[in-house]
């Protein structure tokens, strides 16, 4: 048995269409992100190395992450801009392209979330907890939605480049 695919996304839209959805949201999201994160680290860089930031270095902490975030977030402006430019050329590799990377980033991140919970422990109040749960439950469902959706419209792509026959002329 295979991985499910889907045959339209939310909204009774097509597949290509909700494929280019999911480009732009990601691009916007994306790019939201590394304005925020560089605005955080600006701010945050006249502290570094202070008399404040001295004892726990919290200030240089919390620079160094915003600016590793900033600096992840172009690799998604860049995949959002390939899955854009590939659905609107129906090109199969970039799609596939997009794919494989978008899972894997999804599994490393579950992965690190899990492995970071199960190192620390979980702290705070039950209601606490559950609401964490259920945050990461839609936020990776969500993603994997996505994923799967992209996926489907990659195997549309590729039956009709499969039908097309041979490329070349014998």
């Amino acid at each position: 048995m295979g991985v499910p695919h889907i045959t339209s996304f939310c909204w009774c839209m097509g597949l290509e269409l909700g494929s280019r959805c999911i480009g732009f949201l990601h691009l916007i999201v994306s790019l939201v992100l590394m304005v925020l994160c560089s605005v955080f680290a600006e701010n945050l860089r006249s502290y570094v190395g202070t008399v404040e930031d001295a004892g726990d270095a919290l200030y240089s902490t919390w620079y160094k992450i915003a600016v590793s975030v900033a600096v992840v977030t172009v690799v998604h402006v860049l995949l959002a801009l390939t899955l854009i430019y590939s659905v609107h050329k129906r090109w199969v590799a970039g799609v596939r392209a997009w794919l494989v990377v978008m899972v894997l980033l999804w599994a490393a991140a579950l992965l690190a979330l899990a492995a970071l919970a199960a190192l620390r422990g979980l702290s705070g109040s039950g209601s606490d907890i559950f609401l964490s749960f259920l945050e990461g439950v839609l936020f990776f469902g969500a993603v994997a939605y996505c994923i799967l959706c992209v996926y489907s419209y990659y195997l549309m792509l590729k039956s009709a480049e499969d039908m097309e026959g041979p490329k070349t002329m014998y």
